[in-house]
């Protein structure tokens, strides 16, 4: 039996009392006519969809049966109307089982609750079916039927919510941790703070910063600890010692544009020697060397003072021998100007074993005066306003103007 379409033609229903009156059919279509439209010229009914399609054909709007104009020659008929909405009929799905039987004035109310009547999807998934059938369809077979996680409750196309790209970044879906011995299934969003407390991850031995390269099941950290104290005490001892010594070396790497060099109990020392010092960031390495009570010519009469060169860490990429000016200040300690002052050059006058590159190793050469400052000048001086050596002390302050013709980074003033 055809479906009852509602949007054309009239109605292709099963009659209970068999075949209607002739006069309810429909001269085109040739069904029993919805919503009847009688023509003036013969007298004729038709469907008034059948009549509109006609008409919007865009050819001569006449009659199908006597072939006269039909522009405003029709009406609808209500007398065959009520006529034809009184015939009993069968459910257009009667041999798909429905057993509704009532007049055709109905047949469109029962077909909208019909569970016989072939339906699309609502999803709009391209699928037809029974009304009966819709919702096993929307809830389970609809590929763009509604879905929500188990896991993260998000909602959406089933399509989308269950497949491998929702799931590969699911933040609660349960991961397997990955420390070996652990059983827990723990939720994406919070396996990283799971594995900080895991008993079974691998972590570090505590004493890991002092050289301890043990890593160790986390239950089995404390066993660990007490086993190896007396390891671990010993590790923690040499590291302290290195760092001690790593200091020291810092702290001996002064540069000379702010560091003021402090020779104290002057009247107890016969010579004193600088930390080692750097010209400049990658420059040469030097030292100040100083004889309170003066050394060569100058003994007993001079302060003496002399520059050394030492081995240094940029060493390999400097220019050899050292080229320049070496300028040592003996401070006024009273105030800040009319400081003893002397600048020698290291040029060609100079000996080579003063100016050369110094291995480690190596005793060098030191150059500069012997006759620095005489006694006489350290003292109290109250004309000007002069005094060099104060509570027994001397400070000096050395700075450095390489010469370079390829490495101008060495050179500082």
């Amino acid at each position: 039996m055809a479906t009852n379409d509602t949007t054309y033609g009239g109605y292709s229903c099963t009659f209970v009392d068999g075949d209607p009156p002739v006069e309810y059919q429909c001269y085109i279509c040739r069904l029993v006519a919805r919503d009847p439209q009688q023509v003036s010229c013969c007298s004729n009914i038709y469907c008034k969809s059948c009549l509109d399609t006609l008409k919007e054909k865009g050819q001569r709007f006449t009659c199908p049966t006597c072939r006269s104009s039909l522009e405003g020659k029709y009406f609808k008929d209500g007398r065959v109307e009520r006529g034809i909405k009184s015939l009993k009929v069968y459910c257009t799905n009667t041999d798909s089982g429905c057993q509704w039987m009532g007049t055709i004035k109905d047949i469109d109310t029962h077909l909208i609750i019909c569970p016989y009547q072939v339906i699309h999807c609502t999803n709009k998934c391209g699928e037809k079916f029974r009304r009966d059938a819709w919702w096993a369809h929307i809830t389970i077979n609809c590929p763009k039927r509604q879905a929500q996680c188990t896991y993260c409750l998000q909602k959406g196309p089933h399509q989308l919510i269950t497949s491998r790209s929702h799931l590969n970044k699911c933040p609660d879906l349960p991961i397997q941790c990955s420390n070996e011995g652990c059983n827990e299934k723990i939720p994406r969003r919070l396996l990283a703070s799971h594995n900080e407390t895991c008993p079974k991850a691998i972590v570090p031995c505590e004493y890991s910063n002092i050289g301890c390269n043990e890593r160790i099941i986390r239950e089995e950290l404390e066993i660990h600890n007490d086993e190896e104290t007396n390891e671990d005490l010993q590790l923690a001892k040499e590291t302290i010692q290195s760092l001690q010594t790593e200091l020291q070396e810092q702290n001996n790497l002064l540069t000379v544009s702010n560091e003021v060099l402090k020779v104290s109990q002057c009247s107890q020392k016969k010579k004193w020697h600088s930390p080692g010092f750097y010209t400049s960031p990658g420059g040469y390495k030097m030292s100040l060397s100083v004889y309170p009570y003066g050394t060569h010519t100058g003994e007993g009469t001079h302060v003496s003072c002399f520059i050394y060169l030492m081995a240094g860490e940029y060493d390999d990429i400097l220019e050899w021998p050292f080229q320049g000016e070496v300028t040592i200040e003996l401070l006024n300690q009273l105030e800040d100007k009319n400081h003893w002052k002397r600048t020698f050059s290291y040029d060609e006058s100079v000996p080579t074993e003063s100016k050369k590159r110094v291995f480690k190793g190596e005793n060098p050469q030191g150059w500069g005066r012997g006759h620095f400052i005489p006694f006489s000048k350290i003292v109290y001086d109250a004309t000007k306003k002069c005094q060099y050596l104060k509570d027994d002390s001397l400070y000096f302050r050395v700075s450095v103007k390489a010469t370079s013709k390829t490495k101008p980074w060495l050179v500082s003033t």
